[in-house]
């Protein structure tokens, strides 16, 4: 079931701003999960705005999910995920005076475990 948010229009515009042209997905998020906005490589990817995040991938994929310890405590967390013949750091980071939004982004690198 969908849930029906809504952002100020001043946080989508920041988000579209600073994370529009970013060469990797990310996306805006509610607490609830749903998608409020997302770039153009979140979009060519399949995430569409109104949708549940965990609705984007497989379930297995969430279950080392972060967002719940951003939300509560404020601050960013991050994991290392092997998938696409790569490792990416998956992020979730809270939006300064919104405490019920975050930013859920990825980067490739290159493990030095490797």
């Amino acid at each position: 079931m969908r849930v029906q948010v809504k952002a100020e229009p001043k946080l989508v515009e920041a988000f579209t701003l600073m994370w529009g042209t970013y060469p990797a997905p990310a996306s805006l998020v509610h607490k609830s999960r749903t998608v409020i906005a997302v770039n153009e490589a979140c979009r060519l990817g399949g995430r569409e705005p109104g949708m549940n995040c965990a609705e984007w991938d497989t379930p297995d994929r969430h279950k080392g999910c972060r967002a719940n310890h951003a939300l509560r405590e404020q601050k960013a967390f991050h994991k290392e995920v092997r998938a696409a013949g790569g490792v990416f750091r998956v992020y979730w980071l809270p939006v300064p005076d919104y405490p019920d939004f975050y930013v859920h982004f990825t980067t490739e690198f290159q493990s030095t475990s490797d």
